[in-house]
């Protein structure tokens, strides 16, 4: 049996038929002529006739067999090109064999320019394809999550946009994988909204640091300098009552005692409010500060940190986002986690900076925490998670019952 065309063979007999201008009648008289030719002279022609009927048959099966077949065809064409997401196949060897219009549409290439070209393809920028590797990997061997990845796409005139790409495995008539089909559809609108957004509450967020800092400079200079003079004054008193041998000075030590610990209070407050020490001495600094800070209070839980990263390289905005993420995380454990270990990484690699903060604390069931709305832990959760992807990164939690809390944050740098 004769084995169903490919769709390659079905597309030539479609030009062809387009093409041809010769006649079923003209090439049944063809065919006579030829018999004649080779039988010589015959009065009856029932030989001839025989054949051509025989011939006229099997081509009518046939005919109508390939005529299903390109009808078919050219129906599934029709409804692929209509298709608005741009829909491209890959062979096992990295050559483009399909595509259909909307994609010629989103890049700008023909389909003869695209067919048989090979990875990496035009259409990806040259200038990313380090950059998103793995995305391209992920692509052309169909293990891309369901809710697709988003990859950076360059037009024939140079321009570029982006795509939310899918893909999956493209079988033969045998069932056997031959390469792979992918789906893009055009997100570039929706990423420069995202973008503005971002932009926006980016701005709101430094906004809020500089309030914040100016908030704490005034606890500081003002109150925490007040606070610093009464703090002598009741010092300079407790001196000369002691040398008069005074009963004063007991009730004055405790004033005194009350002033000590307001004035540590305050220095805390403004100190959450905005860490002067990350301005003056940078964010390695104030990771030391705030895990020494935690360890007073929280002798009993161990504190291991690994921080390698080169300040000049990280923004200022990004240094106090990944502060604020390390603070909370700390608050949790502490408040929730019931750990006596936890362990902080930050890195830098291959222009990406990540940050983990791991506990071996009793964990969570992460679901049941994100519908509890009202919980404040959630709340301080979605909290980081809002403004880490604000600026552009992406924050994971992993926790589960009695396997402590693993929070990873990565952001790419420029």
């Amino acid at each position: 049996m004769a084995s169903k065309p490919t769709y390659e063979e079905l597309e030539k007999k479609v030009k062809k038929l387009k093409k041809r201008d010769v006649t079923y009648n003209q090439a049944k008289q063809s065919v006579k002529k030829s018999l004649e030719k080779q039988d010589g002279p015959n009065k009856d022609n029932s030989e001839p006739e025989m054949a051509v009927e025989v011939i006229e048959q099997e081509d009518a099966k046939e005919k109508a067999v390939e005529q299903v077949l390109i009808a078919e065809h050219i129906f599934r064409k029709a409804i692929e090109d209509s298709i608005p997401a741009g829909i491209a196949g890959i062979d096992v060897e990295g050559h483009q064999i399909y595509v259909n219009q909307a994609f010629c549409n989103m890049v700008g290439w023909s389909e003869a320019e695209l067919l048989k070209s090979k990875y990496p393809f035009a259409y990806w920028p040259q200038g990313v394809i380090d950059s998103f590797k793995n995305d391209f990997q992920l692509v052309i061997s169909a293990h891309v999550p369901l809710e697709g990845i988003e990859l950076p796409f360059r037009q024939k005139n140079g321009k570029q946009f982006w795509g939310l790409v899918n893909s999956s495995d493209l079988h033969d008539s045998d069932g056997k994988i031959i390469g792979q089909l992918i789906s893009v559809a055009d997100i570039s609108t929706q990423k420069r909204v995202e973008n503005a957004m971002r932009d926006l509450s980016s701005k709101l967020v430094d906004a809020q640091e500089s309030e914040r800092k100016l908030v704490s400079q005034e606890l500081h200079d003002s109150i925490g300098g007040k606070l610093t003079a009464i703090k002598y004054s009741l010092e300079k008193m407790i001196s000369e009552i002691d040398q008069r041998s005074s009963d004063l000075g007991h009730p004055l030590d405790d004033l005194l005692s009350i002033v000590y610990d307001t004035i540590e209070e305050t220095q805390r407050i403004y100190r959450n409010l905005h860490p002067s020490i990350l301005d003056d001495l940078g964010l390695k600094a104030a990771i030391r500060s705030l895990c020494r800070e935690f360890k007073e209070i929280y002798s009993w839980i161990d504190i291991e940190s690994q921080i390698r990263i080169q300040e000049d390289q990280v923004q200022d905005s990004l240094k106090i986002l990944v502060y604020r993420i390390l603070q909370e995380a700390m608050n949790n454990i502490a408040k929730h986690s019931h750990a006596d270990k936890v362990n902080i990484s930050l890195k830098q690699t291959d222009k990406r900076i990540v940050l983990i903060v791991e506990d071996n604390g009793v964990g969570f069931n992460l679901n049941e925490i994100q519908e509890k709305e009202s919980c404040e832990r959630n709340f301080g959760l979605d909290n980081i998670k809002e403004r880490t992807e604000l600026f552009g990164g992406t924050l994971t939690i992993m926790s589960a019952p009695k396997k402590g809390t693993v929070i990873r944050a990565l952001w790419q740098i420029e």
